[in-house]
């Protein structure tokens, strides 16, 4: 006897087992933030915890079709059914590492309509941390003051324990614009006296709290104590390179550089001058020029190629120098709206919509917006 199946259930079947199988997703990032994409999404997804450098993928079945967070940490031809590398960050893989069928994108949603505010905080605490050094102050406290021969070894208190004050400060704003301003106002709030450069006027009167502002970049780097650097950076040519040999020489030789980009720094003479010219003279940086720290396509080395630093070791290691992580506008409402931002483009592929932030197009797989 013949047991037949209706033509209908036959073409219906394989559509509604495609459109209700869960997709699965490569989650290269920390589990709190796979856990916050899956906590958005409205499609069925697997989000596969790979860890940060990518080993817990590194023996699983190549079914992914989305790489989240640090994608190049995989060779992702290996993957066939890739359509998209999604970025966690404002950063997105270098494209060489991601098939040319798979799109790229960045998380969206935070800059350019929020993240001012961050950055203007996280340059005030740079600011706080010169002056107070609380960390290291700390340490060499318990270093001397808890061991055996106490007090000993301690340094004199007038050596251990004095510092300025903010307020004492003359704070120079290179670039005053929508950043510089937020710094200003914080800074003038704990009584720094702050002054502004930017390229066109008007310049009288100053407007509030600026002591003055002027064209004259060389005023401010010869007056001030601390110059925080917000002009425009990377994709910029007209400040490439505004931090040379130069200017570094011009500002006082006890002074702190700031600054919130990485385009305008010519890293080779901030090392010389930091290293060789003036070793009190400090710099805080949270911007490179390179690796998985470089804006906007980063490229993270293995197992793609060599290792890539952000920037020069010996830099990164001089004493006047406190590097950093990018960490600036990345607080934890900037990672909240990355995995929203995630979350929607899972959504999107899954239901066959435009993706945000693309950079890279995948043309037979998804559309821009």
């Amino acid at each position: 006897m013949c047991v037949c199946v209706p033509l209908i259930a036959l073409l219906l079947s394989p559509l509604t087992t495609a459109s209700t199988a869960k997709r699965t997703a490569w989650v290269v990032e920390s589990p709190a933030f796979a856990a916050a994409v899956r906590s958005s999404l409205s499609t069925s997804w697997e989000l596969k915890d790979c860890s940060a450098n990518g080993a817990g993928c590194a023996v699983s079945l190549p079914d992914a079709e989305v790489v989240i967070g640090r994608a190049d940490a995989l060779d992702l031809t290996r993957l066939p059914r890739l359509k998209l590398a999604q970025s966690s960050t404002y950063f997105y893989a270098a494209p060489k590492a991601v098939p040319s069928r798979a799109a790229i994108a960045t998380a969206t949603g935070f800059w350019p309509q929020r993240g001012v505010e961050q950055i203007a905080e996280w340059c005030i605490a740079a600011i706080f941390q010169d002056v107070y050094r609380l960390a290291a102050a700390s340490a060499a406290f318990v270093e001397c003051a808890f061991a055996a021969e106490a007090p000993s070894s301690c340094a004199a208190a007038s050596e251990a324990t004095n510092h300025t004050m903010v307020s004492d400060l003359t704070i120079g704003i290179y670039g005053y614009g929508r950043i510089g301003s937020e710094v200003a106002r914080r800074a003038a709030a704990l009584g720094a006296t702050v002054i502004g450069t930017k390229r066109s006027g008007p310049f009288v009167p100053p407007p509030p709290p600026l002591k003055w502002l002027s064209p004259d970049n060389d005023r401010l780097l010869r007056e001030a104590d601390v110059v925080v650097l917000t002009v425009p950076g990377t994709g910029h040519a007209s400040t490439a390179g505004l931090v040379n040999r130069t200017s570094l020489l011009l500002m006082r030789p006890h002074a702190l550089l700031v600054p919130v980009s990485a385009g305008p720094i010519n890293f080779g003479d901030l090392e010389a001058v930091l290293r060789d010219e003036r070793p009190k003279q400090r710099a805080v940086i949270d911007t490179w020029p390179g690796g998985c720290w470089h804006y906007p396509n980063a490229s993270c080395g293995p197992p793609l190629g060599p290792p890539d630093f952000p920037g020069s070791p010996v830099l990164a290691r001089l004493p006047n120098v406190l590097p950093l992580p990018s960490l600036s506008m990345r607080d934890a409402a900037y990672w909240r709206s990355a995995a929203d931002s995630v979350a929607r483009n899972l959504d999107a592929l899954a239901n066959g919509k435009p993706l945000e932030g693309v950079v890279r197009n995948a043309s037979d797989v998804v559309s821009v917006i």
